[in-house]
């Protein structure tokens, strides 16, 4: 551990959510092998980041050139958005607004790193929902046991909207992580999850084994051409821009772990290790799914060829029967509602913090509401979309935590009260950076959708600004933290 940063004894009224970090200290560390590694394991286990792997560029592309681009993408992961701000997170103890103050100051943390943290784990909450209860219909039709007209979308409004069946489905899984959260179940799901996480990963293997050596009669691996391209930056975007959110968290798996090495060696394992054989099992399904559909008519409730859903649906179910395929979803759909849980828990300890209002009815029912809108109209779906934003809102906070992290070599420099404005405007821009592929769909102009991959874009621009602005402005003064006497390991 390093020693505590030389700070101004200054009386500070922090923020209502930084506060309620600071009181709430990460006191209980532990090995990596516990913390670090099952937690970024469960990650890239997850379904909806794979699910669009196979999709991107599909057609056009072999194995080779996804995968390293892939690859390539979670090195920089590692790197970027994870090594420093979990560094960080070790030196001071601290959780993630309490660790961002020193570079955002504290409002800037509030509003950044809570309350938009928070809402965005909403929005993680409503993607895993959204794929558990999809898995699971698509096994349950794989088993026999449903039509598959009683899953077709309708319409309302212009928006999709799902089957009445799933949006019971939909209404049952939200109360139930809602009540799990409500009755603090949540440490004891998670802890659960870390027995299922490497069974799920066993599990994906396995049936990118079996899909590989199973091709079916169109010879789907064997038959795509290579692209010219080494390096597809779609690719690189999605899984850069879906780890970012998830870099973040680093902040608080770093706190939690007794040694500087744990927090190397857990990324090691939970990142580069877990992330490649994952993308790459990812990758073989996706490329195996002949992309015929069993469901006439259901062709728009089934992702495009080459997703992972379809993969087993249509790839594992015409190889090894419907049964096989139909055990593997539901499978996968329990393992896809991990991090429904940690979204929100995030979410509710951010929202009720801000707005003490939410601490009762009122915030469970616009967590509720908002989860359930997603979800119904199929926007839970658009998973570039939401990876893109992801990378857009959160990149660039790791990118001024990197740069502050640099100057101070590897030191947490403190506290920092109100907005701190080089922060925030190397936060702005690199979040209008991020956000070129979303609004060219908004704007139309093609030249927005060529600055990828936004999220490194974004990632550089604010940590390259931060940086400049830190080295030729004046630093302010840390402030003293008042808490409750702290109990514990530091």
């Amino acid at each position: 551990m390093t020693s505590s940063p030389i700070i101004e004894p200054l009386s500070a009224a922090f923020p209502p959510v930084v506060q309620s970090q600071i009181d709430r200290p990460i006191v209980h560390r532990r090995s990596w092998l516990t913390t670090i590694a099952p937690a970024y394991l469960g990650v890239f286990v997850w379904v909806p980041f794979l699910d669009p792997l196979g999709t991107v560029d599909q057609g056009s592309a072999g194995l080779l050139s996804p995968f390293l681009s892939a690859l390539l993408a979670l090195i920089a992961g590692y790197l970027l958005l994870y090594d420093r701000p979990a560094r960080l997170g070790w030196s001071s103890g601290e959780r993630l607004p309490v660790v961002a103050s020193a570079s955002l100051g504290t409002e800037g943390a509030e509003w950044i790193a809570g309350v938009l943290f928070g809402l965005f784990g909403l929005v993680w909450c409503a993607v895993s929902i959204y794929f558990s209860v999809k898995l699971i219909l698509l096994g349950l039709i794989s088993w026999n046991l449903i039509d598959a007209a009683g899953v077709l979308r309708g319409n309302f409004g212009g928006l999709p909207l799902e089957s009445p069946l799933f949006l019971v489905c939909v209404a049952f899984w939200t109360f139930i992580i809602t009540a799990a959260n409500g009755l603090r179940l949540v440490s004891v799901i998670a802890a659960l999850l870390k027995v299922y996480a490497p069974v799920a990963a066993l599990l994906l293997i396995l049936a990118a084994a079996w899909a590989w050596a199973h091709v079916v009669p169109d010879g789907t691996l064997t038959s795509r051409p290579a692209t010219a391209a080494l390096i597809e930056p779609r690719i690189f975007q999605l899984v850069f821009g879906y780890f970012a959110f998830a870099g973040l968290i680093g902040v608080e798996w770093g706190a939690a772990v007794r040694e500087r090495r744990d927090v190397r060696i857990g990324g090691w394992l939970g990142i580069l290790a877990a992330g490649a054989v994952t993308v790459l099992s990812a990758l073989v399904l996706g490329a195996s799914d002949p992309g015929v559909s069993k469901m006439a008519g259901g062709l728009d409730w089934i992702p495009a060829r080459g997703s992972f859903q379809g993969a087993l649906f249509r790839g594992i179910g015409a190889t090894a029967g419907g049964k096989a395929a139909g055990l593997l979803l539901l499978l996968f759909g329990v393992a896809a509602l991990a991090p429904a849980c940690y979204g929100s828990a995030i979410y509710t300890s951010r929202f009720r913090a801000h707005w003490p209002v939410l601490q009762k009815r009122a915030g469970v029912c616009l967590g509720c509401g908002l989860i359930f809108v997603l979800a119904a109209t199929a926007l839970a779906a658009r998973l570039e979309t939401i990876f893109t934003i992801s990378g857009a809102l959160f990149a660039p906070v790791a990118g001024v935590m990197t740069a502050e992290s640099l100057l101070s070599r590897g030191r947490w420099t403190g506290v920092r009260a109100g907005w701190r404005l080089p922060g925030v405007s190397a936060w702005s821009l690199g979040v209008l950076i991020g956000l070129a592929p979303v609004m060219e769909g908004l704007t139309g102009s093609t030249r927005l959708g060529s600055i990828q991959p936004a999220a490194l874009y974004a990632y550089l621009a604010a940590a390259i600004v931060y940086g400049a602005a830190s080295l030729l402005g004046p630093n302010a003064p840390a402030v003293a933290i008042a808490r409750a006497e702290r109990s514990g390991d530091a």
